[in-house]
């Protein structure tokens, strides 16, 4: 069975099926944490049923969005989603990461929710299609810088949410990729934190800018902050 939910902030809708893995909050964060610039390119690494494609699209009126996704069936949800909101500038590549080809310095922004654990880590009896969305079964950080250095324009961003027991690790794989800004997600103040939004920005010079963290939850409700980011319209 199919479900339809809309996206915060935009009056895009999204089918998702019942008992599939979806969005969830990470990629809402992600999308206000990735602030772009009118008319420009963006490349959607691990897409999904899109997401991050279609509100970032939204939220910022590019010009044109890769939507790049390896699951067949993720890619026809992706599809669907694109036609019942009659967008016209979102490219689905149903295609590993790995064997695109593509122009190089061609693209403004990259953004990905990749995923989170290593090939190694035991996360728990799952089936395949969350296992791909969350588990480096067929993405690794190393394939997504790879990409970007080749891909983005001078100084075009990368776009990211990660765990921060990786930080070290990913910080340590950037060459020509410089963290800018990066802000910690809290699931509430006084816990760890849970998320880490990382921009990076290709050649550009050393600095980086240390955001205040967001908290998701004010007691048992939304903080003041989330309501804004998840709010509809």
């Amino acid at each position: 069975m199919k479900k339809l939910d809309y996206l915060p902030q935009t009056k895009i809708q999204m089918i998702h099926k019942e008992k599939s893995y979806t969005f969830g909050v990470d990629s809402i964060i992600l999308g206000n944490f990735a602030k772009m610039k009118k008319g420009k390119i963006l490349l959607d690494i691990g897409a999904g049923s899109g997401v991050l494609s279609l509100l970032t699209n939204s939220l910022y009126d590019l010009k044109k969005v890769y939507a790049v996704e390896i699951q067949k069936e993720k890619a026809k949800l992706l599809k669907e989603n694109i036609k019942l909101n009659n967008i016209k500038n979102i490219e689905v590549i149903n295609e590993d990461l790995n064997k695109i080809e593509m122009p190089e310095n061609s693209i403004d922004y990259i953004i990905t929710n990749p995923p989170y654990y290593k090939i190694e880590d035991n996360i728990g009896n799952r089936d395949l299609e969350f296992l791909i969305s969350r588990q480096e079964k067929y993405l690794n950080l190393d394939q997504i810088f790879s990409f970007a250095k080749a891909h983005l324009k001078d100084k075009g961003k990368l776009f990211m949410i990660h765990k921060p027991e990786r930080m070290v690790e990913i910080f340590q794989k950037t060459s020509k990729l410089k963290a800018k800004k990066i802000r910690f997600v809290q699931s509430r103040i006084k816990q760890k934190p849970q998320f880490i939004l990382i921009e990076f920005v290709k050649n550009a010079k050393d600095g980086l800018k240390i955001e205040d963290p967001l908290i998701i939850y004010d007691g048992n409700t939304y903080s003041e902050e989330m309501k804004k980011i998840s709010k509809k319209i």
